[in-house]
């Protein structure tokens, strides 16, 4: 399935990241995807959308997607980890649409079926 379902974006349009596990270089790493949606603001990092579909801020909505690789001892021990830890860092911001969300997103997937809410992935960021 190359093709995000109606609940996943329902999820990103709600503000709730998707994450999934992929296969990692070596075995002492573990690897992520996380993608996201924000609207733009005055603020730094933008604004979060409103919780609600039926909000007129959907049609501002922008994505991210970051993919990255960690220490499999560092998500095994649940440390703190920033930005330097990470390796094979890729962030990509300010996708316009979910079609172009899904090209970026098949770089590193084959099958969106098993994204699911950030919070049922041991992605430790």
């Amino acid at each position: 399935m190359d093709k995000l379902d109606t609940r996943q974006i329902n999820m990103l349009m709600t503000g709730q990241s998707l994450a999934i596990e992929i296969a990692s270089t070596s075995n002492s790493m573990r690897a992520f995807v996380v993608i996201g949606a924000y609207k733009r603001s005055e603020h730094i990092g933008g604004a979060r959308l409103s919780k609600y579909l039926n909000s007129p801020d959907k049609s501002e909505a922008i994505f991210w997607l970051r993919k990255y690789e960690i220490k499999r001892q560092y998500v095994d021990d649940e440390c703190y980890v920033s930005d330097d830890e990470l390796v094979n860092s890729v962030f990509m911001d300010n996708i316009k649409d979910i079609s172009q969300l899904e090209r970026e997103l098949s770089k590193y997937l084959c099958d969106y079926s098993r994204l699911d809410a950030e919070w049922k992935c041991d992605n430790p960021i």
